[in-house]
């Protein structure tokens, strides 16, 4: 074996080691770009059944209401959730969510089913997401039938 084969199997772990490194590096830097995305409603949101999902590029969020606690799961970590409700004489009510299990799992105990279906004195929900310096939100109706 030559010289410069020998060379270049030594190197060549640190070259391969060094390229992963320098990737990772660069794709969370894109990672860390800010921005604000609007988030969409996939189809109709019934979040009182366990059935509304908001998604904008590979971000989802599900949002669900069951017994007075508003849960929020989200497709990658997220720094906070904040859900508002908008009543109808244009009052807004706003609730941070707590980190439950991990950065991925919020939930907060909140009066938004009663005001939405028992009272009907709010129509609206607006979601706000921060992660990373990105912001993701959306403005929707959930639908009111509950199963």
């Amino acid at each position: 074996m030559n010289k410069d084969k020998k060379i270049a199997i030594i190197l060549a772990p640190f070259l391969l080691i060094g390229g992963y490194v320098i990737s990772d590096l660069y794709i969370e830097s894109k990672a860390n770009v800010s921005g604000l995305f609007a988030l969409s409603v996939n189809a109709e949101c019934a979040m009182f059944s366990g059935d509304c999902i908001l998604q904008s590029g590979d971000m989802q969020v599900n949002i669900t209401d069951e017994n007075g606690i508003t849960r929020s799961n989200t497709s990658f970590p997220v720094d906070t959730v904040a859900i508002s409700l908008v009543y109808n004489d244009g009052k807004e009510i706003i609730y941070g969510l707590e980190k439950a299990a991990n950065p991925q799992y919020w939930e907060r105990k909140t009066d938004i089913r009663a005001a939405l279906t028992q009272f009907k004195t709010a129509t609206k929900l607006r979601v706000v997401i921060k992660r990373k310096g990105s912001t993701y939100f959306s403005e929707f109706s959930p639908a009111i039938a509950l199963n």
